[in-house]
């Protein structure tokens, strides 16, 4: 009895992932640190694409995020600040009409084939907070405010904007401001503001150019903010970038 008892053990441990040959088919434990995430959020998106097994799971942000995946290079994300945008493929992409998302991200291709795969994901601010005032707006501003841009999402590879057109209303906050987030863009890119009565266009704020002209970095790990102070009756438009000096500011003629 003890003897086939011995045998038995034998055949198991032949058949387990301890043998050598067999180690190729056992799977990769990818484990990911999400304790960055949590000034952002109790909640984070992760995605992993792993040849052609992909998926994206809801997990807490203070926490460890874990699970066994097939062993090889995978491409791992975690995110936060997702709304309205949605994932294809490795595209994030921001429906028509719709603000875009306030995502912070860390993406990165990693060695699964061993055993297991520890990283820490350290997220990255991926939009700029845009404020635009008007001098002397009343409460309701008669305009209907629209943006106009020329990225429509990011693709979570690399992190590169993705080009097409995106139009998109900003509705007046309460203080009289007028705020949307953008995603990143190409440093060549197209924004403007649209002021609309009714459907005809009262004008048009270009403020890509202006964001040129203040030395705006679209390619910055993490992108500041910005706000506009757009004076008509003087014709001027000032202009901050987050992290400048106080009182440090740009002027252009409107």
């Amino acid at each position: 009895m003890k003897a086939r008892n011995y045998l038995t053990v034998i055949a198991v441990w032949l058949a387990s992932c301890s043998v050598l040959e067999e180690r190729a088919g056992c799977p990769c434990r990818l484990e990911i640190d999400l304790s960055a995430y949590a000034p952002f959020g109790r909640y984070a998106e992760v995605a992993v694409w792993n040849g052609p097994d992909a998926f994206q799971e809801t997990a807490p942000a203070a926490a460890d995020w874990s699970r066994d995946i097939t062993k090889g290079e995978v491409l791992a994300s975690a995110w936060t600040g997702q709304r309205d945008g949605r994932l294809s493929g490795t595209r994030f992409i921001v429906p028509q009409g719709k603000e875009p998302d306030s995502l912070r991200v860390w993406s990165q291709w990693l060695d699964c084939r061993d055993e297991i795969c520890r990283v820490k994901a350290m997220p990255h601010k991926q939009y700029a907070r845009v404020t635009v005032r008007f001098a002397g707006a009343v409460l309701p501003w008669p305009y209907q405010l629209y943006v106009e841009s020329d990225c429509f999402g990011l693709d979570l590879e690399d992190l590169s904007p993705l080009i097409g057109d995106l139009i998109f209303p900003v509705r007046q906050a309460t203080d009289g401001a007028f705020r949307f987030d953008l995603l990143r863009h190409h440093p060549g890119t197209s924004i403007s503001l649209g002021l609309y009565e009714d459907t005809e266009r009262a004008d048009v704020l270009p403020l890509s150019e202006w964001m040129q002209k203040a030395g705006y970095d679209w390619e910055a790990e993490d992108l500041a903010d910005i706000a506009f102070a757009i004076d008509y009756a003087r014709s001027r438009v000032l202009i901050e970038i987050a992290g400048w000096s106080a009182g440090d500011y740009l002027e252009v003629d409107l």
